[in-house]
């Protein structure tokens, strides 16, 4: 059977978000056997036991929903991991920047 390093095929987007919204990052790769895939912040694994974090893993891919936003706990580099024992993981980054909702 042919082994292969990961390698990412679709990188997560950098965005803008209202304190207070709601930020997706998608993030897909292959290789064989297929990798796991799990997102860091700013170095760190995210925990999908906080309760803000949610992460849902697809056939080739894997999503990061974060609910509610926080300015200033959220805007950081997100980071994509994916691995799969061959070779070394593979890493995507992608800026989250929160904006601070006007007060009327």
């Amino acid at each position: 059977m042919l082994t292969g390093p990961p390698k990412i095929l679709m990188r997560p987007r950098s965005q803008h978000v209202k304190a207070g919204g709601i930020a997706s990052f998608y993030c897909s790769a292959h290789g064989q056997p297929p990798p796991q895939i799990h997102w860091r912040k700013n170095g760190k694994k995210v925990s999908s036991t906080a309760s803000r974090y949610s992460t849902k893993s697809y056939a080739n891919g894997a999503l990061l929903r974060i609910d509610p936003v926080r300015a200033n706990r959220d805007e950081a580099m997100w980071e994509c991991v994916a691995e799969n024992g061959v070779g070394d993981a593979v890493t995507a980054e992608a800026q989250l920047t929160v904006h601070e909702r006007k007060s009327l």
